[in-house]
């Protein structure tokens, strides 16, 4: 073989080899602005990530609840939460979450030495398209007076 041919031919095999690399990375169903497949995948959502616990007294514990659906198509494992200060504690669901069920994320504050707005957060890490979530709080806690 010439080496002209030699020349031709491993060109044909590399625009043959990126045509069809193309190809299948556009067959791919991609997210919106994520670029993971959506068809394929669990997909967290949270019925209200905020919460506002108002006002409340220096040296109080207050917690709430965030629930969750999963709305993808593959099972939703929580893998990690975690929280903005040491003055909060959150807790997560050990089994997989199935498809179309629900969870919860249990988070408690303490406001010890906490006078003054606080806005807190945790994150929420999993195995959804949308891997990584945030939920966050509000309180006012009024500092004591002691006498």
């Amino acid at each position: 073989m010439s080496k002209f041919r030699k020349i031709r031919l491993l060109i044909i095999l590399v625009l043959g080899g990126t045509a069809m690399f193309l190809c299948q990375c556009n067959n791919k169903k991609a997210g919106s602005d994520t670029g993971i497949a959506q068809g394929d995948s669990a997909r967290i959502k949270f019925e209200n990530p905020t919460h506002d616990f108002g006002e409340i007294e220096e040296g109080e514990k207050v917690s709430t609840v965030y629930k969750f659906k999963n709305v993808g198509s593959m099972p939703l494992q929580i893998f990690d939460v975690q929280v903005s200060c040491g003055c909060t504690v959150a807790s997560k669901p050990e089994d997989p979450i199935g498809v179309g069920e629900t969870g919860e994320i249990k988070v408690e504050f303490n406001s010890k030495g906490k006078a003054g707005i606080n806005k807190k957060f945790v994150t929420v890490t999993s195995n959804a398209a949308n891997a990584t979530e945030v939920v966050s709080f509000d309180v006012v806690v009024n500092k004591i007076n002691e006498q």
